[in-house]
């Protein structure tokens, strides 16, 4: 069996693993670096890296604490999507690094985390917005003269309130104060499902091997456009090839789309 390093300090290796184990692949994991140093969602920490490299780094880190052969780092973004600036919108990168030959692959799940923040002085509104979520959600505080993260539920609100000397003898807040999601793998179950579906498309590309050298990740990495139209077949800008390749020979081959044709939907003729 393959042994490969996580560095982690939230807990991923719980939705890394299982998919990892079903291609033969064992997964240790390491907390001795402090990740946060290299950016974090709540702003203490700037984030100088793009999302690939700073998996890059983490993989990197974990090759060299653990002595393990291969490296993952796994990094989560928010930003961009369908809807950018109206929807919170989550890509997960896993990036496997085989320090033997330089191999990188990088899987990816995306999608939407229906998560807001919320500015006010009445705890009413507060309890409302939490019992909306997910109860394993965690919450960040922001006031005045702090920030408080890693809250779950209701009642860790009230407590870090009480501790902060916010609440006032009439049951309001001193200040509006204001809550945010807190992004940390180990605090936010949506994010958790986007890490798991990241590794499972990393452990379907690490069984798609290469039929000429058999090195692991022949997978899709580019696509041919002009599948014809259902009506007048045109081309369409609907994806008529997909083109599989191997980094490490440069083996290509060609992939249909599902369909032989595109919905007249798609054609600027018919449908312009």
């Amino acid at each position: 069996m393959t042994t490969a390093a996580l560095l982690t300090l939230h807990h991923k290796g719980q939705q890394i693993a299982p998919a990892l184990t079903s291609v033969g692949v064992e997964l240790v994991t390491t907390a001795a670096f402090d990740t946060d140093s290299l950016g974090t969602f709540a702003g203490e920490h700037e984030r100088t890296l793009s999302p690939v490299a700073c998996a890059r780094a983490k993989a990197q880190q974990a090759i060299a604490l653990t002595g393990c052969v291969i490296g993952l780092g796994s990094e989560g973004s928010f930003g961009g999507g369908p809807m950018p600036g109206l929807l919170n919108w989550d890509e997960e990168l896993l990036l496997w690094l085989d320090s033997r030959t330089g191999q990188e692959i990088v899987a990816v799940a995306a999608g939407p985390i229906p998560l807001s923040a919320l500015s006010s002085r009445d705890p009413a509104a507060f309890a409302a917005h939490i019992s909306r979520q997910d109860p394993a959600q965690g919450w960040i505080l922001r006031y005045q003269g702090g920030l408080v993260k890693g809250l779950i539920g209701y009642n860790a609100l009230q407590q870090a309130w009480q501790e902060a000397k916010l609440l006032q003898s009439d049951g309001q807040l001193a200040e509006e104060v204001q809550l945010e999601p807190d992004f940390r793998a180990h605090l936010c179950p949506v994010r958790q499902q986007y890490i798991q579906q990241a590794a499972e498309q990393l452990a379907e590309r690490l069984a798609a091997h290469c039929p000429r050298c058999q090195t692991p990740d022949f997978w899709r990495k580019q696509v041919e456009r002009g599948l014809p139209c259902e009506a007048c077949h045109a081309p369409t800008t609907q994806v008529k090839y997909y083109i599989k390749s191997c980094s490490a020979c440069g083996h290509t081959e060609q992939e249909a789309a599902a369909t032989a044709y595109a919905s007249a939907a798609h054609c600027a003729y018919c449908n312009p």
